[in-house]
């Protein structure tokens, strides 16, 4: 006998621990998604979202072809609910809801609960809400056939139902367009650790969605009943997919130009620093530094008393023109690593100076340095916002204070930019090391330490 159960908790993480609780290992995911927050009582409050999991025990997952033979799709249903929202004035007597209040007491967080169910018996939410509206309807009609006003605040109830209705639709549209775009995941029980696994890593959930897609498509069943072998793959799977960059190579006779952009905070001086100790006192390179980090007095007296430990030369600039100057005095050096002040994503004239200043000198590569440290969401909008200093690569900086290494794979993923280097800590020069594949994918999975 199959038994199928619908859990919501606070974040997709909850949820999955739950299922794990109530159903086990031998749980099939049915369906994940995220329920977004609710307009409550007052126009400016909201419900927090949730995220939904279905799973079942002792059931076959159908296929979508029998999924459209069994039911009828969401979008239609809809449709043919939004179609019975009418004003008051249309509906009939008989169809009046019993007389109860409409008012509803403000919405609090739920705590993460699971529910039993069969799918079919399920009530989603916007089945019940117009039946909510029906009552403000009701309402409405009683106050005919002249609206009052509120002269002192300007109230006029004909606006709110519209404003009701209006919220009612946008609701509805909201809802359809995001049950067009679910996708059932159809985690079968021997690859539920793993994608249990991805989601607790903090891995996005549509790349752990593909991630098994792609397992499921490589592997024999054999592979599939072999955790051992599962994990392999997935290993094998997390590398292609992770994109790097050649570590900086200095060619003798031949000067290369390395600048460091992103935004304040992220390390960016100390990454400099520990670059040029291994280039010069491993590689023995002649190399100089260049800063036009001007706004912090310490930033720039911490490079200068790195380069005076490892006898490089170092200018310090604020234009273009003493940017090229300096460039020029630094004749017969192979690297020159330039520092930049740090910009906050939202400052754009600041960014635009970074953009003019580059133009004015050639440039041979430019490392976007972030933490680790951030979400992915604002790791993506610093990306965007310093695409205008025209980046090759990316460096990540601060992993040994992230919680997680799932973000590794979803950042390299969304920002188009390969990964250069990785750094794991405040020491000059051993904390910083070239991006491996391998090596990201490992730590993703929790299979190597950062040292």
């Amino acid at each position: 006998m199959s038994d199928v159960r619908t859990f919501k908790a606070a974040s997709m993480q909850e949820a999955l621990q739950l299922v794990r609780e109530e159903m086990g290992s031998e749980a099939v995911i049915l369906q994940t998604k995220q329920v977004p927050g609710r307009k409550g009582l007052l126009p400016w409050t909201r419900t927090p979202e949730e995220f939904e999991i279905t799973a079942g025990l002792g059931i076959k997952v159908r296929t979508p072809a029998a999924v459209q033979n069994g039911r009828r799709p969401a979008s239609s249903t809809l449709q043919h609910r939004a179609s019975n929202l009418q004003p008051a004035g249309h509906r009939t007597q008989s169809a009046a809801p019993p007389e109860t209040s409409y008012r509803e007491t403000p919405p609090e967080r739920q705590t993460p609960t699971a529910r039993r169910t069969t799918l079919p018996e399920q009530t989603p939410d916007y089945e019940r809400r117009p039946q909510t509206q029906s009552r403000f309807e009701q309402r409405f009609q009683e106050t005919r056939p002249e609206p009052k006003r509120d002269t002192r605040r300007g109230y006029d109830p004909t606006e709110e139902f519209a404003e009701k209705l209006n919220a009612i639709q946008e609701m509805l549209e909201s809802l359809d367009r995001r049950t067009r775009n679910q996708r059932s995941t159809d985690v079968p029980p021997e690859l539920f650790q793993i994608y249990t696994d991805l989601i607790d890593a903090e891995v996005d959930e549509s790349i752990a969605h593909e991630l098994i897609t792609k397992l499921k498509e490589h592997a024999t069943p054999e592979q599939l009943k072999d955790s051992q072998a599962s994990q392999s793959l997935l290993a094998a799977l997390i590398e292609s997919q992770v994109a790097c960059a050649s570590p900086i190579r200095p060619v003798t006779g031949e000067r290369k130009v390395v600048a460091l952009v992103g935004p304040t905070g992220v390390g960016k001086t100390t990454t400099i620093a520990k670059l040029a100790a291994n280039f010069r006192l491993r590689d023995n390179i002649k190399m100089g530094l260049v800063t036009v980090d001007t706004y912090r007095i310490a930033a720039v007296e911490q490079l200068r008393t790195y380069a005076e430990i490892i006898d490089l030369p170092m200018k310090v600039v604020s234009t273009p023109r003493e940017m090229q100057q300096a460039l020029d005095e630094m004749v017969g050096l192979d690297l020159i690593l330039i520092d930049t002040a740090g910009r906050s994503p939202s400052d754009d004239l600041k960014i635009q100076e970074l953009e003019s200043l580059f133009r004015e000198v050639p440039i041979d590569e430019v490392a976007l340095v972030m933490s680790m440290t951030s979400s992915v969401r604002s790791l993506e909008a610093i990306a965007e916002r310093f695409k205008v200093a025209r980046p090759t690569s990316m460096i990540l900086t601060k992993l040994d204070e992230a919680p997680v290494m799932g973000s590794l794979l979803t950042l390299s993923q969304k920002v188009k930019l390969p990964v250069q280097y990785l750094t794991t800590g405040q020491d000059v020069p051993d904390d910083i090391e070239p991006a491996n594949a391998a090596r990201i994918s490992r730590l993703v999975l929790g299979e190597d330490r950062l040292r």
